[in-house]
């Protein structure tokens, strides 16, 4: 009697069975994930793809390893490019919106400068003409801020806002120009692309030192934005390559 399984299709007689190599598996084991550490003495935590109804998503934990009360927790989502109504756009139009699920309350006069600064500096890093009549909506999620002694810091919550959105737009798979990142040094946050050589934006605090030198402090953010910078490449390729 013939009892040969026919609902699967089987493989030769002689075949023998896949093994892998998992020799670095302990090491990989061991090392932290998505952490990594910078001038500021900071670790960041990365994860992308983690809200299931947007296009592209990002969380970013950015902790101070001197000071465990300062830490900043962001949720980046990004729907689009979708068509929008209307007349014809030569290119998509961007909106970028600040939501605030903590205790601390910014005010929301300051929300709208942070929003307007973020839209400005996107315009000119997303390439918006691949994207006719369409929109593209940022969303930000400040689940938790807090600087130690006052409830949060602005400066350190734009350059969070700055790294979350890049990722986020890269997790949707919108082209963008470079890999942009923010550096902050005291009170100054700057953006760059083109590998630091060109400013996409900067942002200075009124009630930020004035004793530095305008290039001084452009050259600290500099530095920042660089390991930043770092951080998002080796998380973009690690995860591409399926290590996360």
């Amino acid at each position: 009697m013939n009892i040969t399984d026919r609902r699967r299709i089987l493989g030769p007689s002689n075949a023998k069975s896949l093994t892998f190599d998992r020799s670095d598996a302990s090491v990989q084991e061991d090392q932290p994930k998505n952490i990594s550490s910078g001038p500021k003495n900071d670790t960041m935590y990365i994860e992308n793809g983690i809200v299931c109804n947007s296009n592209g998503s990002s969380y970013l934990e950015v902790k101070d390893r001197d000071n465990v009360e300062k830490r900043t927790l962001l949720l980046t989502s990004v729907y689009g490019p979708r068509p929008s109504r209307g007349a014809f756009n030569a290119k998509a139009s961007l909106s970028v919106q600040f939501k605030e699920v903590t205790l601390e309350k910014i005010p929301a006069g300051e929300l709208r400068e942070v929003c307007n600064f973020l839209t400005n500096v996107f315009n000119a890093v997303i390439i918006l003409d691949r994207y006719p009549k369409s929109g593209i909506d940022i969303f930000l999620s400040l689940i938790h801020s807090s600087n130690g002694s006052q409830d949060y810091d602005l400066e350190t919550i734009i350059t969070a806002c700055v790294n979350g959105i890049t990722l986020a737009l890269i997790d949707a798979g919108i082209e963008i120009f470079d890999t942009v990142s923010a550096g902050l040094f005291e009170k100054n946050v700057t953006v760059f692309m083109k590998n630091g050589t060109e400013i996409a934006g900067f942002w200075k605090d009124d009630n930020g030192s004035v004793d530095e030198d305008l290039l001084q402090v452009i050259e600290k953010c500099r530095q920042h934005y660089s390991q930043n910078r770092k951080t998002i490449i080796d998380y973009v390729v690690r995860s591409r390559n399926g290590h996360k």
